[in-house]
């Protein structure tokens, strides 16, 4: 790790209140003496008002706060500049700190710091980043948990029994004429059997998590001129996709983020599906049809003025079999007559679709049931996070799955009535997946990946 003394801006290089310069390492103090007066003490852990010089020109009057090591956020001495909140005035703060001796931090290298201090373990960093990212409520208190250490509590639980099994294993095999407790196969399956399932539990959180994080992937999919692009538009709250009479307007996917109360969707409104001899237009039903691999949820639209044909049904048929998640619009309400409707929903019926609303998307009507009925279809109410661990991560993942495949195979080990120092390869493979997560057993290389998605300042 690098001992430089490094500096950034800590927020948001804006005309503001104020804005915060960032300073961390062994110099922090010196550096801040060089630039600083006040008639006050600056002490550790306290804020004091002065003004800050350049040479003998006057540039800001400010608050600064200095942290003494280990007692900061990087277990570094620490100083933070609060200045007033101009562009300019901030880039010339920053400018005067790093001509005093300090260099420019690289993106997360102030949680890096952290991280290689101790101050934090490698999951709650990467908290760090999702917390500043999160987009929703839900978001802030899954990350703000992870962040307080839901995750490395578990896994630290989860990895020192396994290295307690793996000590007793050690012990009996190479002491053995000390009077230690002997192993047991029976009780290392059960130990086993017991960290299995408390993986997978943690494992199977992860859709709901990858969905909190993610958003929902969304596909609005329909014949042409059904509205489509209209429904993305109503749901974006601008003029996203382009909207004309002429069948076949949007020939490639547009995609949108739209939040919905306290639900990220990822909408793509899609080509109309159709047969078509234009080349274009064609590619783009093509890539209509594949979207429906790769998405958590289809809403499926239908002009009111059309008429369910075989294709629609037989496209319907192949979502409800594929297990995938639906709403079936009936749009442009407002020009027919209720009968129609009823007409429409006798036919789906005995094709066993359900999830079906009225709607006149240019009115507005039938709106608030579908922002309704999604978030009803991903409820995520029954979960809590005040107290539950939820895994958003892929490499978490990643990672707690190879633990489990290893003790799995640990569990094949002893049932094959192998020696037990055999069986604790393998759970010695799986203790040190399990450390990858939280940064016990990781390469500097996973380290600066993690770190490199960071911004400046933090």
């Amino acid at each position: 790790m690098s001992t430089s003394t490094i500096a950034a801006i800590g927020t948001a290089l804006s005309n503001s209140g104020i804005s915060i310069i960032r300073i961390s390492g062994e110099d922090s103090l010196k550096i801040i003496n060089k630039i600083f007066k006040t008639k006050a003490t600056l002490s550790p852990n306290s804020i004091v008002f002065g003004k800050i010089y350049d040479k003998d020109k006057l540039l800001d009057t400010v608050l600064v706060s200095y942290f003494k090591a280990p007692r900061s956020y990087t277990g570094e001495d620490i100083c933070e500049i609060n200045c007033h909140g101009g562009t300019q005035i901030t880039k010339e703060t920053l400018e005067l700190v790093l001509e005093n001796g300090a260099v420019l931090a690289e993106p997360g290298e102030f949680s890096k710091r952290a991280f290689l201090n101790g101050k934090m373990d490698l999951s709650q960093a990467e908290a760090v980043i999702n917390l500043i990212n999160a987009k929703t409520k839900t978001e802030a208190r899954v990350f703000s948990n992870q962040l307080d250490g839901n995750i490395s509590k578990k896994i630290k639980k989860l990895r020192e029994d396994l290295i307690y099994l793996l000590a007793h294993i050690e012990v009996s095999v190479d002491y053995p004429e000390y009077d230690y407790e002997e192993v047991v196969p029976e009780h290392v399956i059960d130990l086993l059997n017991n960290k299995i399932d408390e993986i997978t539990n943690i494992i199977d959180t992860y859709e709901q998590g990858r969905i909190i994080q993610n958003g929902i992937n969304v596909a609005i999919v329909g014949k042409p001129n059904v509205g489509k692009s209209s429904l993305l538009n109503k749901l974006a709250n601008y003029e996203k996709a382009i909207v004309t009479d002429i069948p076949g307007t949007t020939r490639d996917i547009v995609e949108e983020r739209v939040n919905i109360g306290d639900v990220v969707l990822n909408i793509s409104d899609t080509a109309g599906i159709r047969d078509t001899e234009d080349i274009v237009e064609k590619i783009g039903v093509e890539k209509s049809l594949k979207k429906l691999e790769e998405v958590d949820l289809v809403i499926y639209m239908f002009s009111a003025l059309d008429e369910i044909d075989e294709k629609d049904l037989k496209l319907l048929s192949r979502i409800e079999n594929k297990g995938l998640k639906y709403i079936v619009l009936i749009n442009k309400m407002d020009k027919v007559e209720k009968s129609i409707f009823d007409t429409f929903m006798k036919q789906l019926e005995q094709n066993d679709i359900k999830n079906v609303i009225p709607v006149s998307v240019i009115n507005d009507e039938g709106i608030e049931k579908l922002k309704n009925k999604i978030q009803e279809i991903f409820n995520k109410n029954d979960l809590d996070y005040e107290h539950e661990l939820i895994v958003t991560n892929a490499r978490h993942k990643d990672l707690l799955k190879k633990s489990v495949e290893f003790l799995n195979q640990a569990l094949q080990e002893i049932k094959n009535n192998n020696p037990i120092d055999i069986v604790s390869i393998y759970i010695k493979d799986a203790s040190k997946y399990l450390g990858e997560i939280i940064g016990a057993d990781v390469s500097v290389d996973v380290v600066n990946k993690i770190f490199e998605k960071f911004c400046l300042g933090k």
